[in-house]
């Protein structure tokens, strides 16, 4: 997948309306995407716009309590360090058209690749399913009808679409708000009952309209986003805007608060603060140094960083000299020098990974490579090829032939990296035998079965050059097409073999492949006792399902 440098997305709370001690808000996700650059982290020109509504023409979105003040608290957050912040919170600002206006006004200022472009949404969330498609996350502007949500609400894949053509690839997208009907959000009965029938929402995958690196949620789905009274901001907001005070949130201490040092302070306060009700959670492919930079200023390398925002890291936690250092995905700050580092599962205490690294000032290195992938399965149809090589079987008893095979991989089993394969296949051909002194046609059929294991190795993000070793058994039939002789030769043996096989991801989880082996046949033919050389090609394609 290739990335585009920085776009943001995080859930942020504010869900409750009325007055209720302790308001609750759905949880809903969005994608935060710093990218894979090493850059600095501040560019030519800071941009931000802050959207804040609490109150709706359509009086079924009933009144929001913190919106509008949560919006100017993080407009005065970014005052500071921002060249420009646009805040929109009056009625005739909120409609669906000025925002609009707003973003594509904004778009045109972002035209350099290191502009940062902070964009923050406070207000009611909904769903709606379009005709014969899948549910969509929208956002309620102060003009948006809930019988007309599709024609009038904001949908949040389209603000995506429009950071993804900004010049600039550093870029924040906060959404405070929910789509799970409670809180901060509201939707129709019927998509209600519906939603309550699924273990989890059905949405379109954000990475379908957008390249993002990273994601990050104020909460789970299935967990609801909480505001309180007390603090006067919904809670992961009250510990985002606290990150970005005086440098509350500068993990790394190097004078600038990035987001995802934000994000990650108000993940642990929101868990502390809610007692583990309200989970944050993040993802990311994000590369060296988070180029997103809030508050501040670098002003030196800073202590060394290791993390991970990748959705494997999910329920890890990391150890350093033995002690619990942070949870996963986010990032920890280490002194430089050398650490004993360990990777556990937060349940079970299981170590994953186990190693010492010798860390400098400034260096900011990604778990995810230390993390074990997932086991996945594959799905292969593939077109064949056997060539004999032995001089004397070839035409006699094997003439080439082609085929077609069915094959399906085990990915990172038995050990990281390594593939379980299981193979069946046809081949077919047409040969020439001599006999009672004359030349016999025949037809040639063969049905195969192997088990192969394998090795992958990543020649970059979308390539795998995979070596591996395979057996299995080979049954064959020659069919002879002539009236003087009406037997058919079959032949049983034993087959084994090694190859390699170079395949490319040309779309998201499915893999083109192509193969050759080299290998032998385990069984006479003829007066030849074996084993009898052959060569084979495949091509194959399919899907990886994780």
């Amino acid at each position: 997948m290739r990335w585009i440098a920085a776009i943001a997305a995080l859930y942020l709370s504010a869900c409750a309306h009325g007055p209720e001690p302790d308001g609750i808000k759905g949880s809903l996700l969005v994608p935060f995407a710093p990218a894979g650059i090493t850059t600095t982290a501040a560019g030519p020109r800071r941009l931000a716009l802050i959207v804040g509504i609490n109150d709706f023409e359509d009086e079924r979105f009933p009144t929001l309590r913190f919106a509008q003040t949560d919006a100017e608290a993080m407009a005065e957050a970014l005052a500071p360090s921002f060249d420009e912040v646009m805040l929109k919170v009056s009625s005739k600002d909120t409609s669906r058209t000025a925002i609009l206006r707003a973003l594509s006004e904004l778009g045109a200022k972002a035209s350099h690749p290191e502009d940062t472009v902070f964009i923050y949404f406070s207000s009611h969330g909904s769903l709606a399913r379009e005709p014969g498609g899948a549910l969509k996350r929208y956002l309620v502007t102060h003009d948006t009808s809930m019988a007309l949500l599709a024609e009038t609400g904001l949908p949040v894949e389209g603000i995506i679409q429009v950071l993804d053509a900004m010049g600039s690839r550093r870029k924040v997208l906060v959404l405070a708000t929910c789509h799970s009907g409670k809180g901060k959000s509201q939707i129709s009965d019927s998509l209600a009952q519906a939603l309550a029938s699924l273990k989890s929402a059905q949405f379109a995958s954000f990475e379908a309209v957008s390249e993002a690196s990273i994601i990050l949620t104020a909460s789970a789905f299935g967990d609801t986003a909480r505001e309180s009274p007390e603090l006067g901001h919904d809670i992961y907001t009250h510990f985002f805007l606290q990150a970005m005070k005086d440098g509350v949130g500068d993990r790394d201490q190097n004078g600038a608060v990035t987001a995802s040092e934000a994000h990650d302070f108000a993940r642990d306060g929101t868990w502390a603060y809610t007692q583990g009700k309200q989970r944050p959670t993040a993802e990311s492919q994000i590369m060296g140094r988070d180029p997103i930079v809030l508050t501040g200023e670098i002003q030196n390398n800073g202590l060394p960083v290791v993390f991970s925002y990748a959705p494997s890291a999910e329920g890890l936690e990391v150890c350093v000299n033995g002690q619990i250092k942070g949870a996963l995905p986010g990032g920890v700050a280490l002194p430089a020098g050398d650490h004993e580092l360990s990777i556990r599962r937060r349940d079970t205490a299981e170590i994953l990974y186990r190693g010492r690294m010798s860390l400098i000032a400034g260096q900011h290195t990604d778990l995810t490579e230390l993390l074990p992938n997932p086991t996945a399965l594959s799905f292969q149809a593939d077109a064949a090829f056997l060539w004999p090589m032995g001089a004397s079987s070839r035409g006699e008893y094997l003439p080439m032939s082609f085929g077609a095979g069915l094959s399906t991989f085990l990915h990172n089993w038995p050990g990281e990296a390594w593939q379980l394969g299981l193979r069946l296949g046809y081949l077919n051909g047409r040969g020439q035998a001599t006999g009672f002194d004359e030349n016999l046609d025949f037809r040639f059929h063969a049905l195969e079965g192997g088990l192969s294991v394998g090795y992958a190795f990543s020649l970059g993000q979308d390539l795998q050059l995979t070596p591996w070793v395979q057996t299995g058994l080979f049954w064959a039939l020659r069919d002879f097409e002539t009236d003087s002789y009406e037997e058919n030769d079959q032949l049983f043996a034993f087959r084994f073999g090694a190859g390699l096989s170079l395949g490319w991801e040309f779309l998201n989880g499915w893999w083109l492949r192509a193969g050759l082996s080299l290998g032998a046949l385990l069984g006479p033919l003829g007066a030849e006792p074996g084993p009898h050389p052959i060569l084979g090609c495949t091509l194959s394609i399919g899907p990886t399902i994780d």
